[in-house]
């Protein structure tokens, strides 16, 4: 018996030692967390191939929307969304109440998609955004994350309206300013052969496959985590996916929602040749990871750090630069996911 008391104590005091020591260690990120995140993206920026310019956005006096525009049937949030609607709403929310959200608050609930009460939401936030609505208008961020998270509740309809010029006026401000960047960078080329011996320089056949995607697919890089190789043509069917069947590229799964079929090109099948059925990356790659992972690719082959946006505004300024036809601009906006126009304003331009 007192041997069994002993051992209950021991385990209740190692119980308590790893909850001291996850407790400081939360402290600690929490301390020390913006210092390191500043640290790292110091060394990061000092290492990037495009120094892009920042955007200073026009705050205007915008008046409130008469009504909202309609939402597109089935449309819907990702994971990834969802989890930066609840990490931004438990922010929010600590910035000006400075307490924290329990995991099962309702705004949370409705994020993720279960059932809510708005009534409870309403109590909530109603008032907040309220009494903050000069300041966040005057932030893009807040704006486009206030306006996405609440829209749709009953109560904040006129929140919503309020939002809503904002968010295309902020929209628009982007589009326009998004291009500009402090030094063009000739690191990158797009001619094939250059592409080939590039890919010599790495070993790893994932790489391979992500950076050839890039740099001869000229594709959504993201759509990329979602793609399988199948070789069952019903299984087609499952829109949820991207699919490599009978040497075409079958995208459902994007950024924009457009659905279409794209012929893949040689020198792109060579990369996975030989891989079996399933994710073409060999599982479902977390967003995070492949970001870095493209970073590291780079890094590698040119020296410096670019992003999968990047790779495709110097495609864009590329493919403009060159002269293409219309016919050539077309075929290469298709398969990098955009129209025409879109990609006339992804070409870069230097800020004099």
């Amino acid at each position: 018996m007192i041997i069994g008391d002993t051992h209950v104590k021991h385990n209740m005091e190692t119980n308590k030692k790893i909850k001291s020591n996850a407790e400081n260690n939360r402290a600690y990120r929490a301390r020390k967390g913006e210092e390191i995140n500043a640290r790292r993206r110091e060394q990061r920026n000092g290492n990037r191939g495009i120094e892009t310019v920042r955007i200073e956005y026009e705050v205007r006096e915008l008046k409130k929307a008469d009504k909202l525009p309609e939402r597109k049937q089935g449309e819907g949030i990702g994971e990834q969304t969802r989890r930066n609607y609840v990490a931004y709403i438990r922010k929010f929310h600590r910035r000006y109440r400075d307490e924290e959200l329990g995991e099962e608050e309702d705004i949370i609930r409705k994020i993720e998609g279960k059932e809510y009460s708005a009534i409870k939401v309403s109590r909530k936030f109603k008032g907040i955004i309220e009494e903050n609505m000069k300041e966040i208008k005057g932030n893009p961020g807040d704006v486009k994350n206030i306006y996405s998270i609440f829209r749709g509740i009953r109560g904040f309809s006129d929140i919503s309206k309020e939002l809503y010029p904002y968010l295309k006026d902020y929209a628009e401000q982007y589009d326009d300013r998004r291009s500009e960047i402090v030094v063009l960078s000739e690191d990158i080329i797009f001619e094939r052969e250059e592409i080939k011996e590039n890919l010599k320089k790495l070993e790893d056949k994932i790489d391979k496959i992500i950076y050839g995607y890039m740099m001869i697919m000229n594709g959504r890089v993201h759509d990329l985590r979602y793609t399988k190789i199948i070789v069952k043509k019903e299984e087609l069917k499952d829109e949820g996916y991207n699919y490599i069947y009978e040497g075409k590229y079958y995208i459902n799964n994007t950024k924009n929602k457009k659905k279409q079929i794209i012929e893949i090109e040689e020198d792109f099948k060579e990369l996975y040749e030989g891989e079996e059925e399933g994710y073409l990356l060999g599982g479902l790659m977390p967003a995070s990871t492949l970001t870095h992972r493209i970073q590291r690719i780079t890094e590698k082959i040119y020296g410096k750090v670019y992003t999968a946006s990047n790779i495709r505004h110097l495609y864009a300024t590329y493919i403009n630069n060159k002269g293409s036809s219309y016919k050539e601009r077309k075929e290469t906006a298709k398969k990098a996911g955009h129209s025409v126009e879109q990609q006339i304003k992804y070409v870069y331009r230097e800020k004099e």
